[in-house]
């Protein structure tokens, strides 16, 4: 199972975080993440793209890899916004609470996208 990687490419619109958390929740369960751990994961992953939302971009690019535990990489492109807001601070402290690692994938100031880590 190690090395399995997942892809998903979604409209850039709040009706399909459900479908990104019920994605996520799925390979989670399936890599073995007791339910708590479960949990974190799918409000990290709503986090991540409630974020990348701000900039109103067209989609979200999201590709889930099992690697001792499970790496959620988060990327879209067509950024609208050209600097980070005061909330982008919230997002960060919460994703860093949520996973065990919280990389923000940014260019000039300009968030494009997250990398979350959650080991088992």
């Amino acid at each position: 199972m190690n090395g399995d990687v997942i892809r998903l490419q979604i409209p850039a619109r709040p009706d399909y975080i459900l479908a990104v958390r019920l994605a996520v929740s799925a390979v989670a369960q399936r890599v073995g993440f007791d339910i708590e751990d479960i949990e974190d994961i799918k409000v990290a992953s709503a986090e991540a793209c409630t974020s990348l939302l701000a900039g109103h971009p067209h989609q979200i690019d999201i590709c889930l890899t099992v690697e001792d535990g499970l790496v959620l990489d988060f990327e879209t492109s067509g950024f609208e916004m050209d600097t980070a807001d005061e909330s982008d601070g919230m997002s960060q402290y919460l994703l860093d609470a949520l996973v065990d690692t919280c990389e923000i994938k940014e260019d000039g100031g300009v968030i494009h996208g997250f990398r979350l880590k959650k080991s088992l």
